[in-house]
């Protein structure tokens, strides 16, 4: 796609977030791209922040966002938006970005230095902003300032460091154009970090390869303690494997074992620590006097060890030892990109096992999310009066789905695709979360931020008992997440965006600003809650079929949405930040008790609990229907492509398989002898001999 077409799909992108969201472009464009960077650790997790301002100086203060703080390398960031109507791609002046990085830097100055919380409205986000950097100043290691704009730079931007404030030293990112054009296209959901050890005063890493395969090689590797503490200083919990950075829950401190053999025996950390485990899509290798030297790594990744590679950093920077003679050892595989995003998370896995990591912990390609995948393309919406065509909701599995699958269509096809999944009817995996935790009572779940809240959804999938396993659990399970529940899931998301519609259209009347994700959670909990309390349940199904709140339940969500405010905004003694108060569940105790006028005055928005847990039982029902007919499609599809057939014929297949499971793959051969297969049972059985096989190291190049 040229660089003048994605512009225009960069507009419409715009556009529809905007309608759909009821925001101004600039936010629109700002929350549009910081939803696609989330899961990059240069970016991270997002909050809306508008505000701009003057300083004790007359300094002007201005930011549109920010990203929350990363325990795992002390980074926070701020964004600022720029935002054009043009047509045809324009220049941005190097005096615009002066100035936009001013502003930034000027609110960063004023909160740390000059108290700027003290002179801002408590009820708006940037008070939270402001106050967390003034009182976290000593946990924070970098701020890195971001702008997200739709012009061109004249020539390629160099990330660097732009100064300090207080002795942090802030870091600078522009997202123009071209860079934002790479990363729409791109099928990864991070930018590649380029490193050339040279960069850093280094020859290399001296290494033996271990390992070679048709998707990767494995490399062993010495690597000094100077040198991996100053690539982690320089690229922070970048160079973290996300599952990493996000589970293993590191606060930067020095390991009280690694801070004493560093300070006491340096030349033996070597003997004494388990070392690191990296992955890369691409390393280049020399020799260096005959020795073969790693000097160059494209997306360098940690995937076991970061605890280690943060007490190094932290252990010469904040308790100032030396790291002459530390050296460690690490475990370095290089993997093709096309395999990275399926063998990444397993090698980080498997690394990661004395630390008990839990399926949630690995979630991103769970079934659930297949299946909620697959069933968005195909549910389609209820016929409604005067509309001919029938829409669908996409659920987005991986970041960027959507997009993606629309980069390359022509202007009809896009058309096409967009009557059938309409912008306003996208739902991130993330955002199915959100809505999930708010309807099971939880918004002070929801309140600790998209990936926390994502992780305690996750935990539902984890199985609790020893005697199954994960894949067990979720057979037995499964069948609970089918069509019913997608359905009322989508009527959750109808009642947010209608309750995100109330609260900005409130803006001057009781909405006092800052908090709107907070009080859409609440007040949709506080519904749900209030129908339980008096016998009922909110008819999902309803709310499906019309694929509209309704005037009724839309008014009464608005007066519910008052009472809930002044609730969330009246922090108790002692607790200063409305953010921080929304995350606790005694705040939720507060909302749930509050005496409101009921639910049942709202006509025909509940059904009773015998008529709810009647659709359940019939969702859970349809269910185990619709999970047979996947498990014969995946056998039948595996007969299509010729795999029973290569498995029969596989010279191990005799003395690994008995004659009764050899009978069973000989049915599944042919789509004549298939048919006769007509047990649930078998079709599983199937596919647990395919895994069998394949453990035993059977492979078959045409799989469906």
């Amino acid at each position: 796609m040229q660089i003048d077409e994605f512009l225009v799909d960069l507009g419409q992108m715009v556009a529809r977030r905007s309608t759909a969201s009821y925001l101004v472009d600039t936010l629109a464009f700002v929350n549009e791209v910081a939803e696609r960077l989330e899961e990059d650790p240069v970016f991270g997790e997002f909050e809306q922040v508008e505000y701009q301002g003057s300083g004790r100086k007359g300094r002007t203060l201005k930011v549109h966002g920010c990203t929350h703080f990363d325990e795992s390398d002390g980074s926070i960031g701020l964004v600022i938006g720029k935002w054009e109507e043009i047509s045809k791609p324009e220049i941005l002046p190097s005096t615009t970005v002066t100035q936009l990085f001013g502003w930034l830097e000027n609110f960063v100055r004023d909160a740390i230095e000059d108290n700027l919380y003290e002179r801002i409205a408590e009820s708006g986000r940037a008070y939270d902003l402001a106050l967390q950097l003034y009182n976290e100043k000593k946990k924070i290691n970098r701020i890195r300032l971001h702008i997200f704009t739709n012009l061109s730079l004249s020539s390629r931007f160099k990330e660097e460091l732009l100064g300090e404030v207080s002795g942090i030293p802030l870091e600078r990112h522009i997202w123009d154009l071209q860079r934002l054009s790479a990363l729409y296209q791109s099928s990864r959901e991070r930018e590649a970090v380029e490193i050339d050890l040279r960069d850093f005063g280094s020859e290399g890493i001296p290494c033996i390869e271990a390992a070679n395969s048709e998707t990767l090689t494995s490399y062993l590797c010495v690597i000094k303690g100077n040198l991996l503490a100053d690539l982690f200083e320089r690229f922070g919990s970048r160079l973290l494997e996300g599952n990493v950075r996000s589970f293993l829950g590191m606060k930067g401190g020095v390991n009280k074992g690694i801070r004493a053999t560093i300070q006491d025996v340096p030349q033996i950390f070597f003997a004494y620590n388990n070392g690191i485990a990296a992955t890369a899509s691409d390393v280049l290798i020399e020799s260096k006097n005959g020795q073969p030297t790693v000097t160059r790594l494209v997306d360098f990744q940690i995937v076991n060890g970061g605890q280690t590679t943060a007490s190094i950093l932290s252990a010469r920077k904040k308790e100032k030892l030396s790291l002459e003679g530390v050296s460690v050892q690490m475990k370095l595989t290089k993997i093709e990109p096309n395999k990275a995003q399926d063998l990444i998370p397993r090698i980080a896995e498997y690394a990661n096992t004395q630390n008990k990591v839990a399926i949630a912990d690995f979630f991103a390609n769970h079934p659930f999310h297949r299946k909620m995948e697959e069933i968005s393309r195909r549910l389609l919406t209820p016929a409604r009066v005067g509309q001919r065509i029938q829409s669908k909701w996409f659920y987005e599995r991986s970041r960027g789905q959507y997009q993606n699958e629309r980069l390359y269509l022509s202007k009809s096809e896009k058309n096409a695709s967009d009557s059938e999944y309409p912008g306003s009817q996208l739902i991130n995996k993330t955002d199915f979360a959100k809505f999930d935790n708010t309807w099971n009572e939880k918004p002070y779940w929801v309140s600790l931020g998209a990936q926390k809240n994502f992780t305690k959804f996750a935990g539902q999938f984890d199985s609790k008992s020893i005697e199954l396993s994960e894949t067990e659990y979720w057979e037995s399970i499964s069948p609970v997440y089918g069509e019913s529940y997608f359905r009322s899931r989508v009527a959750v998301a109808i009642l947010w965006k209608a309750m995100e519609k109330i609260v900005d259209d409130a803006k001057g009347n009781w909405y006092e600003g800052g908090y709107r994700a907070n009080i859409v959670t609440y007040t949709i909990a506080k519904l749900a809650h209030d129908a339980r309390e008096h016998g009922s349940e909110i008819d999902l199904e309803a709310i499906w079929s019309k694929q509209e709140a309704g005037p009724e339940l839309t008014k009464y969500l608005e007066y519910l949405a008052q009472k809930v405010q002044i609730i969330l905004l009246n922090t108790p003694l002692g607790e200063k930040n409305v953010g921080e108060w929304c995350k606790k569940e005694q705040c939720w105790k507060q909302v749930a008790a509050l005496d409101v006028s009921p639910v049942s005055s709202v006509r025909g928005i509940t059904i009773s609990k015998e008529e709810h847990r009647s659709q359940k039982l019939e969702g859970k029902k349809q269910g185990v229907v619709d999970d047979g007919i996947s498990v014969q499609q995946k056998v039948l599809d595996l007969t299509s492509s010729g795999y029973w057939k290569a498995l029969l014929a596989w010279p191990s297949c005799t003395s690994f398989f008995p004659l009764s499971d050899r009978s069973l793959i000989q049915k599944a051969s042919t789509p004549q002898s298939f048919v006769k297969i007509g047990l649930e049972k078998d079709w599983k059985k199937l596919l647990q001999l395919k895994e069998a096989a394949e453990d035993e190291g059977f492979r078959h190049s045409k799989k469906a």
